[in-house]
């Protein structure tokens, strides 16, 4: 499929010990070419959500190194979307920009689920949040977490579902999101597919870029 284009736009949350805070309204608009080409999807728009959030701006890295919530270490799929940990903006270029990377990473992350009960608590909990904000137009078709990251994709079958989905997800009693990132494709005549991750843990609650 030919790609056009792939644009995304990434919000974090201030405050909870970083190293800078983030300004109150910046938004950030990186321009992403997918890693690999033959491997992706058409993309069509992307958008970020969460209630009660800032934006990051430019090569503004709010970086909270150290420990998780749980205070065990990033595991392996959560690693390949971090920097120093903050979620790195090139890193989710490359996961999502590339249907086999996208796969891999999702694989990942659903082997250390397998692994670790904190990481299938953590799953349960942010998928119950997740599907709700879903629509009878809306399909969660892939969805993990870590101790720190959930990444996830969802399915839809108009041009605005995963948008609505985005911009709902986090309202009302929900478990609380530090940081979130999502790029939307165009699979096919009226099939639309959003990929997303983000933060659960407030000492990751940073995104940056190079």
């Amino acid at each position: 499929m030919d790609v056009r284009h792939l644009m995304v736009v990434v919000l974090a949350v201030a405050g909870c010990s970083s190293k800078q805070e983030v300004p109150p309204v910046a938004a950030m608009d990186a321009a992403m070419a997918p890693a690999d080409r033959s491997e992706a999807a058409t993309p069509a728009r992307s958008a970020a959500t969460s209630a009660g959030t800032a934006a990051a701006s430019p090569g503004l890295a709010v970086v909270a190194p150290g420990a998780t919530q749980s205070g065990a270490a990033f595991l392996s799929g959560e690693r390949s979307l971090l920097s120093e940990g903050a979620m790195s903006v090139e890193r989710f270029q490359a996961v999502v920009g590339s249907n086999k990377a996208f796969a891999q990473a999702v694989g990942q992350f659903e082997q250390d689920v397998a692994r670790n009960p904190e990481a299938q608590d953590l799953t349960a909990l942010y998928r119950s949040a997740v599907t709700a904000a879903l629509d009878g137009n809306t399909d969660l078709v892939s969805f993990a977490c870590g101790y720190s990251l959930c990444l996830g994709e969802i399915r839809s079958r108009t041009d605005d579902g995963f948008s609505a989905w985005a911009r709902s997800f986090g309202d009302g009693n929900t478990p609380p999101v530090y940081a979130f990132a999502t790029a939307e494709y165009t699979l096919g005549r009226n099939l639309h597919s959003g990929r997303f991750v983000f933060s659960t843990d407030p000492a990751a609650n940073g995104i940056t870029t190079q």
